[in-house]
């Protein structure tokens, strides 16, 4: 089925594509007023290549190219990951995924659910070629990996509701110095799954925890 979505990791073939996508929603954000968050240039070329080469870049594609007429909204089961290359393949969205301990959070204006080993989620962004991008691509990762943080802009009111409403804690804000064009203060969000099922909350964190 060509609207079926899956996931892929990136190669450097996929590079022109995703600085497109990335392309696409800066000028997104700016239109919905949120220009500072990524401002003209973020991300920038080295470190979309260096989130390539480094295997974090994940794709969410389908194979709908050929199509006349794709909907934009079509039915399709939860996208996993395929390493597959489509004949007819379309970036739907990106995103980049890190298991190592991130150097913007270990300093936080708040509290975080926990101290527990994490996944992060960074450059989330959708190429506008259907809809639903950033849910497939949490719920993929809310999927496979327990304990994901995530950070957006204090303007990005879209992605904070996605996050909200996938179950993300606003634990606070962090700070992002290395770029001085763009706004640095961000929003920090936890979802911790624990394996009973349930979500850890800010203030039932480590009983849960302890029930584990």
């Amino acid at each position: 089925m060509e609207t079926a979505r899956w996931i892929r990791h990136a190669t450097m073939d996929d590079f022109d594509a995703i600085m497109s996508v990335y392309a696409y929603a800066r000028k997104k954000m700016a239109e919905t007023g949120n220009p500072r968050q990524w401002g003209d240039k973020y991300p920038l070329p080295e470190r979309i290549q260096a989130d390539i080469e480094g295997g974090h870049t994940l794709l969410l594609v389908d194979d709908a190219a050929a199509l006349a007429d794709p909907p934009e909204d079509p039915n399709y089961p939860e996208p996993e990951l395929d390493e597959h290359r489509g004949e007819h393949e379309r970036i739907i969205g990106v995103f980049a995924i890190f298991h190592d301990e991130d150097p913007d959070y270990k300093v936080i204006d708040g509290e975080w659910l926990d101290d527990q080993p994490y996944t992060t989620i960074h450059r989330v962004a959708s190429s506008g070629l259907g809809r639903h991008a950033a849910h497939d691509l949490l719920s993929w990762s809310m999927r496979h990996f327990e304990n994901v943080r995530a950070d957006t802009g204090m303007k990005n009111y879209a992605m904070q509701h996605i996050l909200e409403t996938h179950g993300f804690t606003k634990c606070g804000n962090i700070v992002m110095p290395q770029n001085k064009d763009i706004d640095q203060v961000r929003l920090a969000y936890q979802r911790h799954d624990v394996t009973d099922g349930t979500t850890c909350g800010p203030k039932d964190t480590a009983r849960q925890l302890l029930s584990v």
